[in-house]
């Protein structure tokens, strides 16, 4: 039996809620810029990891000076608006995921993520569908890397070329498992982006089911 290892976000769930403000806004920072400075500033190999220090960071890898009352605020939003994102999963994408399950696969998670992003992984109907669950700032490891991807082929006990990796190939992740020898998946139907590293794309996340590596 194949392992599947999956990302988060864009893959899983959206990183965007369509009715809440995104934090940086309240700073003057693009989403994009947000999104470098994330990598960019270390958060995700947990060099930080209180709450209100992540925000602070990205802050100041922006280069923006703000009140600690908009930090304040910033903190708020973000915490709120990732537990949303985690614990609101689409119906299909569970169902998706359950049915891996049933037959008999199993199951991990590889996130390149921040101590905000995992507070409330416990609470996400995801968590228990997942044998391993791997995020960058606890391992100190971040995609494209190989090592995050040996990581999560050494917990579930399986050769590299024994996975599939499934994400929407932000951060070059689809490049990285690709790298070590693991058969990979574009999922598109959150971010439609070019990207490389693909062997196949599938525009709905229950299309995974039909590719023809799946079994």
């Amino acid at each position: 039996m194949a392992v599947y290892l999956f990302d988060l976000f864009y893959t899983l769930v959206a990183f965007k809620n369509r009715d809440w403000e995104h934090e940086s806004a309240y700073a003057g920072i693009s989403m994009a810029q947000w999104e470098r400075c994330v990598t960019d500033s270390g958060v995700f190999l947990g060099r930080v990891t209180a709450p209100m220090d992540i925000i602070r960071e990205n802050v100041r890898c922006a280069g923006k000076t703000v009140s600690e009352e908009i930090i304040e605020k910033m903190c708020r939003q973000r915490v709120a608006r990732v537990r949303e994102i985690v614990t609101k999963v689409r119906p299909e994408i569970l169902e998706v995921l359950r049915t891996l399950k049933e037959r008999g696969h199993r199951l991990c998670l590889i996130s390149n993520a921040d101590g905000i992003d995992v507070m409330h992984w416990a609470d996400s109907p995801l968590a228990p569908l997942f044998d391993e669950a791997i995020f960058s700032c606890q391992v100190h490891m971040i995609k494209p890397g190989p090592e995050i991807y040996l990581l999560a082929a050494q917990k579930m006990a399986a050769a590299p070329e024994d996975c599939i990796f499934i994400g929407d190939g932000g951060s070059d992740e689809l490049i990285g498992a690709k790298r070590v020898g693991m058969r990979t998946i574009q999922a598109r139907h959150f971010a439609q982006r070019d990207v490389e590293g693909a062997d196949v794309q599938v525009e709905r996340f229950e299309d995974i089911l039909a590719v023809h590596f799946i079994t």
